[in-house]
């Protein structure tokens, strides 16, 4: 899969415990006009996120310390306007709703595909107004 690139970069955050699934991301969009910013845990996705003003974040919500839907509360608090895609291993619909009412966007169920990874971005990248500067060939 081949991205056309464009000037316009698009930011996003990825935050997730498993070194494996921010590895994945980076994979993801290595050639794409999406940079990847990585945290393995709430309080480092908070400092990303101030250093970097992202457009999209991923987040894991199964983290030891911060979870994913505290952290979504802390993110939105920096940047309102953040699309939040959160990532559960598990189908718990009270956490669920408790992300989306906290602001998050939509949701993926691990295990993560990569077609779906890359169809949330660029809906979220259509919602933000920026679907312009994208462009997936295949």
């Amino acid at each position: 899969m081949e991205y056309s690139m464009s000037q316009k970069m698009i930011n996003v955050l990825v935050v997730d415990d498993e070194k494996e699934i921010l590895e994945c991301f980076k994979d993801i969009f290595k050639n794409s006009n999406f940079s990847i910013f990585t945290a393995n845990n709430g309080k480092m996705a908070i400092e990303e996120l101030k250093k970097n003003n992202c457009d999209i974040a991923f987040i894991d919500i199964c983290m030891p310390g911060m979870d994913g839907v505290e952290t979504l509360k802390e993110l939105k608090v920096i940047n309102p306007n953040l699309k939040a895609i959160m990532i559960s291993g598990f189908r718990n619909e009270d956490i669920l709703e408790k992300a989306l009412k906290i602001g998050a966007f939509s949701y993926l169920f691990k295990p993560l595909d990569i077609q779906n990874i890359i169809d949330i971005a660029v809906k979220c990248a259509k919602n933000l107004g920026i679907d312009d500067h994208i462009e997936i060939i295949h």
